[in-house]
Parts: structure tokens; sequence; C-alpha cells
């Protein structure tokens, strides 16, 4: 899902289109040219034929041209020299919207964050030291220097912002090399930078250029498409393969065609609107003023503007109570309806097909306060309580996934369709809003007798509880186990520092993380307890957050603050993530965790053992060790990597909710943590296991 702010500069360039202030290229509708890399991201992936090394060169296809590419300054990369110096472009010739204003200060002169950078380069095919590998094409950085703590992962998709792959890297940089043998201070050369030529195709139809677009977190290809002026999203959808609903993902690129040079103000996130000024304090007048006469006037001008919106007020709230009873009339209704066929034993599928839909738009409009039934219709499917009965076999137990959700198929696409009393107006308006890997996405809805039925992605691996329970089968390696709390934290990254309004999921648990496709990659779901941060700043994390008097959430996860004083924040999400991360190194349930802990502070012996970690020994290793999940695969636990996962976790779990780090924190660290490789605790000399005694529970 686009940010606001990538809401605000599409509706403003579609106001000046239609305007006529904006010029804009023909359409360039091209035959699809290069394959998607939708899983760049993920250096697990083998390259085989999909594209993860580069761009392919096709057959009769340019041997070289020239090109743009889009970097992002932040740091380090921060100034048009760091910026070429790191991608091995003359900063003389990269081109930013405030590079005027640098000009004075030189190519040294520091670049607001967030801004976006066009980089001439020169796209040459070139064929790839990998046997298997081909001619892909590529920009060739000299040379890049690792640094301490950098994976192939970090290099890629941190350093390059996904200018390059893990793939690539591995191929070209390491020569074939394992992943593992990168070492600090080590020379990459060559730096392989994905970039492609037009095809004669597209050069026939106007474009002069295919520009490598970096997608940002909250992009949207029609948003993306309009940035460079492009005015059918079907054309930048056809350079790369995707079909609908053309998701986009994060450090991955696409290929824009466009006709000439693109101007990079118009490819900027723009910045959020200045905060409306404050009302004017008026001093009241000098006693003996004329001023003074007018006192009475405004006071009763307040009077009678107080007096009106009391007479409205009350006006609204008769309506709205004639509307419920009217609604609770016709519901009731309904019920008697449903239980007299009940009782004959036919005709549910005749009164879900006549008066379902009635029943959904009566529902709706009373239950949904910021939402209208035609914003619902048009971004989810509305589904008859017949459909929902034949997906799901007649809600048979057979079908029965956990609690009050059901396995079900459409058209022989799997979903999941969950019952539910409660009002579903907070979990719908955010649902139908977010579009996040990380997060279960909402298909549609359905209203049937008083219940509404929420029909949902399927994920086929079930809940993370079930799987780190004793005796479950295909136990999580340790590196799933980081993948899937690195999924958490950025699916919880999304909803604070992306959604607007920022959004606080506040049941974040090990049963509300669900698994599906390979890996398994982790979403999460159960958005019944969200609530919104309105009003906040997104610069001041002191802003964030809001009161409320009802406390929901799951027994263990639940922040003290939280519990204790009713505040909600993108902290109390960061307290339960702790939680999560906790089950994830032990395996026991939170119940169980939080049960261990001392009175007010659950989490005493962690941190204990947290601020002992430095000064090591055989007795603390030995604590570490029984720390971890019997369960997890023998020799598959770097001592390393636990280390800083426990002093992670005693950082989230921090009763005092200002020294918790925030969610992007956490990602970061738990990127970082999976180029981690140090030996695990079976094969090191200096385990304490080493001697044959003890109970370890590594394996």
């Amino acid at each position: 899902m686009a940010s606001l702010h990538d809401l605000t500069a599409m509706l403003l360039l579609l106001f000046c289109i239609l305007s006529g202030g904006v010029h804009v290229f023909a359409p360039l509708r091209v035959q699809a040219q290069q394959p998607y890399g939708s899983q760049i991201a993920d250096c697990t992936n083998t390259h085989n034929a999909s594209g993860l090394l580069g761009y392919f060169c096709g057959a009769g296809a340019a041997t070289s041209c020239p090109t743009f590419l889009t970097f992002t300054a932040r740091g380090p990369y921060s100034t048009l020299a760091t910026i070429g110096a790191l991608l091995g472009a003359d900063p003389a010739t990269l081109v930013a919207p405030d590079a005027a204003a640098a000009a004075g200060g030189g190519a040294d002169a520091p670049l607001a964050a967030g801004t976006r950078v066009l980089v001439p380069a020169t796209c040459t095919c070139t064929a790839t030291p990998d046997p298997d590998g081909g001619r892909f094409y590529q920009r060739n950085v000299s040379t890049y220097v690792a640094a301490a703590g950098d994976t192939l992962l970090i290099i890629a998709n941190d350093t390059f912002q996904g200018l390059t792959s893990c793939q690539a890297l591995e191929a070209q940089a390491l020569r074939g090399a394992p992943p593992q043998s990168l070492l600090a201070g080590q020379r990459l050369l060559p730096v392989p930078l994905r970039c492609a030529c037009p095809t004669a195709a597209q050069a026939a139809a106007g474009a002069r250029f295919l520009v490598t677009y970096l997608v940002d977190v909250s992009d949207e290809l029609a948003a993306v498409a309009a940035r460079f002026g492009v005015d059918d999203a079907q054309t930048v959808a056809d350079a790369n393969q995707l079909q609908p609903p053309f998701t986009i993902f994060p450090y991955t690129t696409l290929l824009i065609p466009v006709a000439a040079q693109p101007n990079v103000s118009r490819i900027q996130t723009p910045p959020p609107p200045p905060p409306p000024p404050p009302p004017p304090v008026v001093a009241p007048p000098a006693p003996g003023t004329k001023s003074g006469s007018r006192v009475g006037v405004y006071v009763g001008v307040a009077v009678a503007v107080v007096a009106v919106a009391a007479i409205a007020s009350a006006g609204a709230f008769l309506a709205l109570r004639a509307r419920r009873r009217r609604a609770g009339a016709v519901l009731a209704a309904g019920e008697a309806v449903a239980k007299k066929e009940g009782k004959a034993g036919k005709g549910d599928d005749t009164a879900a097909t006549s008066s379902g839909f009635g029943e959904y738009s009566l529902s709706t409009s009373e239950a949904f306060s910021s939402i209208s039934v035609t914003d619902i219709k048009s971004s989810l499917k509305v589904y008859t309580y017949a459909e929902l009965k034949a997906a799901t076999d007649d809600f048979s137990p057979d079908r029965r996934i956990g609690g009050s959700v059901y396995r079900a198929a459409f058209n022989g696409d799997a979903a999941a369709v969950e019952v539910v009393d409660r009002n579903v107006s907070t979990e719908v308006e955010l649902m139908r809003k977010i579009n996040h890997l990380n997060l279960i996405r909402l298909i549609g809805l359905c209203h049937h007798v008083g219940r509404w039925y929420l029909v949902t992605e399927y994920a086929e691996h079930g809940a993370l509880r079930d799987r780190l329970v004793a005796g479950a089968a295909a136990p999580l390696t340790w590196a799933q186990r980081v993948q899937v709390a690195l999924d958490v934290a950025e699916g919880l990254r999304y909803l604070h520092e992306y959604a607007r309004p920022a959004w606080v999921h506040m049941d974040v648990s090990s049963g509300s993380v669900l698994l599906a496709g390979d890996g398994p990659r982790a979403k999460l779901r159960g958005f019944g307890a969200a609530r919104a941060i309105t009003g906040a700043t997104v610069g001041a994390e002191e802003a964030m957050f809001t009161m409320t008097s009802r406390i929901a959430g799951t027994r263990g996860y639940i922040a003290p603050e939280y519990l204790e004083h009713g505040v909600v924040s993108p902290k109390a999400d960061v307290y339960s993530l702790g939680v999560v991360l906790l089950e994830l190194v032990t395996g026991r349930d939170a119940e169980e965790l939080v049960g261990d802990g001392g009175v007010g502070d659950p989490f005493v012996a962690l941190r204990e053992l947290a601020e002992e970690l430095d000064g090591g020994g055989d007795a603390v290793l030995q604590r570490l060790e029984e720390l971890v999940d019997p369960a997890l695969p023998g020799g598959s636990c770097p001592q390393d990597a636990v280390v800083m996962v426990v002093r992670l976790i005693e950082r989230c779990v921090r009763r005092d909710p200002a020294r918790r780090p925030t969610t992007g924190e956490v990602a970061q660290r738990l990127l970082k943590l999976s180029g981690v490789s140090a030996l695990s605790w079976r094969n090191s000399p200096e385990s304490p296991r080493s001697s044959g005694s003890g109970k370890g529970l590594m394996y």
C-alpha cells in the first residue's frame, strides 16, 4: 500500500494532467521484456533462469546503451560524493532536486534523507563467470570493500538498496565461493548493478531509456508510473512481465520505459504537510478601552454557537437512535426468518441470495461510521452466505483450522473464512487499506443473520505457536526462526512507520503469526484490537501514543504500560514482539515464560543473563545454551547469534517504553543476524557441553 505522501503526489499529478499543467509521455505499450525479480531480496533463492543474476540480454537487443539508475540518499551515502563513490559514478553527473543548492557546498553537501537521485550510467551486456549464468545487462562498480558485519544480504539490500543481488554478488564478486567466505576488508570486484536496454519494440514505441527504479516499502505500481510521467501503468507492468494485481516489493527494481531523461523533482516523495498553525491568542482589552464594550457581543456569539451545536448534536443523536431501532427491528426479523427456515430444514440459501446483500448494506451503514458501502464494494469482494457455504462444505468440521476459522476454496483458490460476532469496523477499515507481504490480506466479507464473515488469504503452514510446541512436526531451523522474526518486525514496521495514520496491532503473539509459502514466511493476522494513532507526529516518537480504557490482547504478551495505564503506542507492539522472539529462541509458550519471572517483572532472570553475557565464562554459556529450544536441529544454532538475540529481547521487553527499540531498529538488527555464522555449541571446543556432562538443550 502506498504511503500518504505517495498517494498525495499521485493525486496532485493526476490533477495537473487533467488540467493540462503537466506534459506526459505517450503510452509506450510494448511486449513484455524482463521478468520481475520478486524473489531477489531473499538470498536463499537459487538464480536458475529467473533473472536474479540480472536482466537478460535479449536476442537482437543492443549490446550497450545509456541509462539511469535511482538511488535514495541516506546515511552514510547522503551526499553526491559518497553516492558517486559507491556506484562508481562521477558526482558531477548525478542529478538531485536540490543539486543547485548543494552546488554551493560542492559534492560533499548533504542531501535531505530520502532524496531520490538519478545516476546516469552505461549499461552493457556482459557474460558472467557462472557457467549456468549466461549474458546479462549490468553496470559494473569497480570495487567495494566489505565492512565488519557485512553479509551479501546487507550489501545487496541495505548498502546498494537492491541495485544488485546476493546471487549476482556470489556469482561474480565471489566467483562462486559460498557467502560464508566473505570477510571484513575483502574487496568485491565487480559489483554488478542491475540495468537494461530497450528492446527494438520499446525503441519503436518511443522509449529511449529503461530507468532502473528502486522500489520503496510504500510504493505501488500506478504511483511509480505516475511519478515518471507514464500515464498508463500497464506499460510498466508489460516491461517487467507483471501480472495483476501488480504486487511489487522493497529491495527489488522496476524497469521504467521513458522517452526522455526523467524529471528528478517529480519522482521525489513529497514531504508531509506542515501542522496547522496554532489558533491566535487574543489578549484581553485593557480596562476602560472601547474594545471592552465588545466583550458582551463576543460572549453572546459564543453562547449562540454553543446552543446551535447542542441542538445539532441532540438531533443527530435522536436520528442515530431511530436508525439503530429500525436496524434492530430488521435484524430481529431476519433472525426470526432464519430460525423458521432452520426448523423447516430448507430455504437457507434462498434467503441468503435474496436478502444477504440487503442485510450487508444495512449492517455496514450502521457498523461503519467512517467507511461507506461504496468504498467497501470498491476495495473488497462482497460474498453471499451461499458462496461461503459452498466454499467451506457448509462449514464442515473437517474444514476448521482453529477457533472459528475455516479453510475455503473459491474457484480452486484457497482462502480462510473467519466467523465473528464482534464489531469489525476497525479491522476492516485497516485491512482494506494495507498491502504488505507480512500482513494477512483481507479479500472480502459477508454479513448474514447478525454475524460477520471475513475472507482472508490462506496460510497453509498454520500458526507459529503450533510449530513451536513440543512434538511439532518439522521443527523450524534457526535460520527459519530468524526469518520469521524479521518478517513480523517488518510487518509491524509497516504499520508503525508507513501506514497513514500509523496503526498499532496491540495483539502480537505467536498465535497471531501465520506461516505461509516457502521458507516459510510469516504474516501477521488478528487486527481486532488494532488502534490508529491519530494526530501523531512521525518525527517525534514521544507523540506516538494514545490512551484507552479497553484492554485487549493475549496474556503473556501485553506491555505493562498498556495493561496498567491503557497507553497504546508502537512500543507496546515491540514488547509483544520481544516475547515472540523469546518463544522462537526457547520453544516455550509465553505463559510459561512469563510465569517464571518475578513479581512485577517477569523477565528478571533474562535481564541478569543479558548483563552477564559481557563477562562470558562457562557458567554463563551453560545457562545460555540451556535457554535454547532443544528441538533445534543439532549444530544449527550459532552461539554469537543467540547472544545477539538475547540482548535484543532484553531491550524489547524493558518496562520503560522509551528504552525499547523501534520496530525498524529490531528489523535492522535481525537482518544483520541472518549473516552471523559463528560456530555452534556442538562444534565449539569452548562449549561447556564438550566435557560430556550437563544436560544441554542445543541438540
